[in-house]
């Protein structure tokens, strides 16, 4: 098997990493024993080939007195590796929205995932950190107003055990009392355009981006065209559906019903 290519990402990181040492007058051999790992380990951070988790990053910026530089550079660079390809683009415009409006029609987006329901789809320990911290995005101060329309479909696809779809729709219907996350079901039926999974991210300056899922993967896009058509097929959507007690009640429901 071919060995993986290196992340341009992490390169660049290696890179910062590799200046700070060098300015350090440290060879890798010593800042690997003021970090405690090998100096083979230093080698393959500096040079991309591996994946600096941040509790190593806090240990290099200590280790090298960068005073906060290398943390700076694993949130600007780092954090977002380990997104699929075609995804990678799209959690920095989500961080810095002011409006996310979301429609999940097979499963809870990764942005509403409980952590139970997070591990019954990914098996990847960082993934499901990756997942997860997304959150913090929703519950920072001056957060973005995030609204997510869910396909009655999702309540009733058990993912994981019945106790994680049980703790996945309470979350939903709590996390839903927020006042900047508005939650809706649109009811089984067809609706005009609709034709997979989308998000889209809405910037202060009114610039948005889309992300649609494909069966095999996804596309982002900034393109008028798309982006129009996807923000009439979601306004129709939320317009189809039920209102945020609503559907809290419907959620309950189904928890009482189904999953309890």
């Amino acid at each position: 098997m071919a060995a993986r290519k290196p992340s341009p990402d992490l390169i660049k990181f290696g890179a910062v990493v590799e200046e700070l040492r060098e300015k350090a007058q440290l060879t890798r051999a010593s800042l690997a024993k003021v970090v405690a790992v090998t100096p083979s380990y230093v080698g393959q951070v500096e040079k991309g080939r591996t994946r600096c988790r941040r509790d190593f990053a806090m240990r290099l910026d200590d280790g090298l007195h960068a005073d906060g530089e290398v943390m700076k550079a694993w949130e600007n660079i780092v954090k977002k590796v380990g997104y699929p390809a075609y995804y990678e683009d799209f959690p920095s415009a989500e961080e810095t929205a002011v409006l996310l409006r979301t429609l999940s029609m097979v499963l809870v987006d990764g942005l509403f995932q409980v952590e139970s329901y997070s591990r019954a789809l990914l098996t990847d320990e960082e993934a499901i950190a990756y997942r997860l911290r997304r959150q913090e995005i929703l519950i920072r101060p001056s957060p973005p107003m995030a609204c997510l329309v869910l396909d009655e479909g999702v309540l009733y696809r058990q993912v994981g055990s019945r106790e994680t779809m049980q703790e996945q729709i309470e979350f939903l219907a709590d996390f839903s009392l927020r006042e900047n996350v508005l939650v809706q079901v649109a009811p089984f039926g067809f609706y005009r355009g609709l034709r997979s999974s989308f998000s889209i991210a809405t910037q202060a300056d009114q610039s948005n981006l889309l992300f649609a899922e494909h069966a095999v993967g996804g596309e982002i896009t900034s393109d008028p065209c798309n982006l129009n058509e996807g923000v009439q097929v979601f306004t129709r959507l939320q317009a189809g559906s039920l209102n945020p007690e609503e559907t809290r009640r419907l959620m309950r429901k189904v928890v009482s019903e189904r999953w309890t």
